[in-house]
């Protein structure tokens, strides 16, 4: 039976007009005029069905007179396709508004303890970035920004956002700047610009972010103002926007400043060690943040290093004594969990450039304001790190209208003929006239390999070991000891170490060099023994680690008293600077031989890990290494192989909490390049899967292992069901060496680099 629909009236009347026209038209009439055709509609995805937005704003403008903001943007999907419905959302967008100034116009008259009153500072015409809309909190006056809002902050009766059609958007912002008590307002002559935030918007809570710049007397955008670093430097280590603060809303190295300005300040409290509770200002500025953040507060450990132990650790710089952010401590006062943070705190070059001191070779996008770490010319920017050392913001110069705050670059005004402080002050051997980092100088110190014999019959290896500094002989004069590693690999297919770590005996010589001499005899931890592999037609592996004694603040070697590095006329220590050299992959005639392969690039590691290779707590481990001198110990040793180490089985390294708040090891693209993670990539012999017992896993099942036989990752039913399903497919989780070498497994069947990548989300 067919099916009735009821049919209204309004359609009947528009079928009826539709008939009569087909009438008149089949009858050769006219009904009229024929009209002109009608617009196509937009093509348009509407802000709740959107998955993803960006913002592009095409202009802006500020009338001084009527005191109001006004710009107009585009947003679209990463496809180009208009998104509309935007001006129908609750709070839809948060603006920041601001320009470029002086520190002078940012700065506030305060009083030192005896009344003087501090009216400027030395550095005050040094250009920095000015909010419009500066916020209060917790009683301290300058906290951030106080982002202007569309709907909150919209006037009665006006409409502040509209659209305009084809996914193009108009705010007008009326009364925007209030600069909370500052003594600066809106400036034409300057570079204004806008950092636009869409918060969270429509169902599937969408965050995108973006800068934009405008000179007022063209109305043209222009480039960043003022760029010190490049966003890359930040995300070598904190991947993905997740992994930032404020995760989508503060990824730019742009956007940061327009919040976090030179000028402000934040409150906080935090326990002493007595129990009392101590409330506290401290630098809120980015520079500031960023560099106390990256002392790593809340690592024992790295008290230790230099002076921060009795200078950064101090009530005068309380930010550093309590937990950086919120003093998240716990009853006894300590901090509740301790984060490693893998950079050395003295190495601004993680994020700052290299030795570039003109403008002309600053990396492309950066601005003048790069070079200002070579110039000194910030009164308090040392004090991020070091604290209150010399009581810094204590230090003024009298004068007739009140004294300027001069603080640090009284002493430290580098490149202006004391040339104590800033950048160079950080590192070794940059040839500066300068009072430097000794503790950098081991990187300078390089390792070569001569003259090496086997003897077969008492599987003895030898070869001369020479340490240089340049063309200058590191002797044991001024090295303690030295340690000696060597391992070798398959010289047609050298993906792997084949046999027990071997260490060497180093002998100091006459003319300076070392003899080593190497008993390559004794199998260990269940591997084949270096004489075995090299009976086989294997190449060498030789890796040294020392430590050399340099003169305190230069580069200069220092000889040994008594085998110790001596104490300076002053009694300061000097310092015995580590170093690990790079391995060097030899034949036994001394010619090159096969280099390992690795599936990761070392580049990638370096970007967190820097110079001193901060993998654990505590000292260098080790300072200029490269991934095959990790693998010495982690591949062929008595320690779990690098992969496991790594991956995180156990809890170890990027399977720690704290360090997924950097990287999350479920992101293999971090540390790999291309498709190198793939199985294709594992290794053709066993890897050791634990420290101190017989657990080989084969290479295939391994790599997966490392992550999905671990309790921390309890993926697809827990880590039982994956051995489980490891073993089924012929793989060793955790055997002998020989069944781990004898395996059958069929991994890689299914496991493509492809597949690994979709699975584990890398596209």
């Amino acid at each position: 039976m067919m099916k009735r629909y009821s049919i209204s009236t309004a359609v009947k009347t528009a079928f009826g007009v539709g008939a009569l026209s087909l009438a008149l038209v089949g009858c050769g009439g006219s009904d009229g005029k024929d009209g002109e055709d009608g617009k196509p509609g937009e093509i348009a995805v509407d802000i709740n069905s959107a998955t993803a937005v960006q913002t592009k704003i095409e202009s802006a403008s500020y009338d001084a007179a009527a005191k109001t903001l006004s710009f107009e943007f585009s947003l679209t999907n990463p496809n180009g396709v208009a998104v509309t419905g935007l001006e129908a959302l609750t709070d839809p967008l948060r603006i920041a508004f601001g320009r470029m100034g002086t520190r002078s116009e940012a700065f506030t008259p305060y009083s030192l303890e005896d009344g003087t009153q501090v009216t400027g500072r030395a550095d005050g015409d040094e250009e920095i970035w000015l909010s419009y809309r500066n916020a209060s909190k917790n009683g301290v006056p300058m906290t951030g920004t106080n982002n202007w809002r569309p709907t909150r902050d919209c006037p009665e009766g006006l409409s502040c956002l509209s659209y305009l059609g084809e996914g193009r958007y108009r705010v007008t912002a009326p009364e925007i700047i209030d600069t909370n008590g500052l003594d600066y307002d809106y400036d034409a002559n300057r570079i204004n610009g806008i950092y636009l935030i869409t918060y969270g918007v429509g169902q599937n809570k969408l965050k995108n972010v973006e800068t934009y710049y405008w000179d007022p007397l063209t109305e043209q955008s222009v480039s960043s103002p003022k760029k010190v670093l490049e966003m890359d430097t930040c995300i070598s280590c904190h991947v993905g926007q997740d992994h930032i603060r404020h995760g989508n809303y503060g990824n730019t190295a742009d956007g940061c400043g327009f919040c976090h300005t030179d000028y402000t300040q934040y409150s906080g409290s935090g326990i002493d060690s007595e129990g009392n509770t101590v409330e506290f200002n401290f630098d809120g500025s980015i520079k500031g943040l960023v560099h106390a953040v990256h002392t790593g507060i809340t690592e024992g450990d790295r008290r230790e290093l230099a002076k921060f132990n009795s200078v950064i650790a101090n009530a005068n710089n309380p930010a550093f004594t309590y937990e950086f952010d919120g003093a998240a401590l716990d009853s006894e006062g300590n901090p509740k969990a301790e984060l490693n943070f893998p950079a050395s705190t003295a190495n601004c070059q993680s994020c700052h450039v290299s030795y570039t001191t003109t403008e002309e070779t600053l990396p492309e996008g950066l601005t003048a304001h790069a070079l200002a770490w070579f110039g000194d010319k910030d009164v308090t920017s040392c004090q991020s790190c070091h604290g209150e050392y010399h009581k810094g913001s204590s230090l003024v110069a009298p004068g007739e209208d009140g004294a300027t705050m001069v603080g640090c670059v009284t002493c430290h005004s580098s490149q202006d003929g004391n040339t104590r402080g800033g950048a160079f002050r950080h590192f070794a051997g940059h040839e500066q006239e300068s009072s430097e980092a000794a503790s950098q100088a081991g990187l300078l110190v390089s390792a070569s390999y001569s003259q090496i014999a086997w003897d077969e019959t008492s599987a003895t290896l030898s070869f001369i070991l020479n340490l240089n500094k340049g063309e200058e002989a590191v002797t044991s004069l001024h090295v303690p000891g030295i340690t000696v590693y060597v391992n070798a690999v398959d010289a047609v297919k050298p993906d792997a170490y084949l046999a027990a770590r071997t260490s060497g005996k180093a002998t100091a010589n006459p003319d300076g060099s070392y003899t080593v001499t190497v008993d390559a005899s004794k199998p260990a931890y269940g591997l084949p023994s270096l004489a075995e592999v090299i009976a086989n037609g294997a190449d060498l592996a030789i890796t040294s680690s020392f430590k050399t004694c340099f003169t305190n603040k230069t580069s200069d070697l220092l000889a040994l008293v008594d085998g110790a590095c001596p104490l300076d006329s002053r009694g300061r220590e000097n310092v015995l600077s580590p170093n690990a050299a790079k391995t060097v992959f030899v034949k036994l005639d001394g010619t090159p031989g096969a280099v390992r392969a690795s599936a990761v690039d070392y580049d990638n590691c370096a970007s967190c890990h820097n110079n001193d290779m901060v993998a654990r707590k505590g000292a260098a481990h080790y300072r200029n290494a490269d991934v095959h001198t990790c693998a010495q110990c982690h591949e062929a040793g008595d320690y779990n192989s690098l992969v496991v180490r790594v991956h995180g089985t156990f809890g170890k390294a990027h399977g720690r909490a704290d360090v997924h708040q950097l990287v999350s090891s479920a992101n293999c693209s971090a540390c790999h390049s291309d498709l190198n993670f793939g199985l294709e990539n594992a290794r053709s012999t066993p890897m050791r899967w634990n420290k101190g017992d017989a657990s080989y896993s084969s290479p295939q099942a391994g790599v997966c292992a490392s992550c999905h036989v671990s309790s921390n990752y309890e993926i697809g039913g827990g880590k039982d069901a994956a051995k489980s399903h490891i073993e089924s497919m012929g793989g060793v989780v955790a055997g002998s060496y020989e069944a781990a070498m004898l395996n059958s497994e069929s991994c890689l069947t299914c496991h493509s680099a492809e597949k690994v990548a979709e699975l584990h989300k890398q596209n």
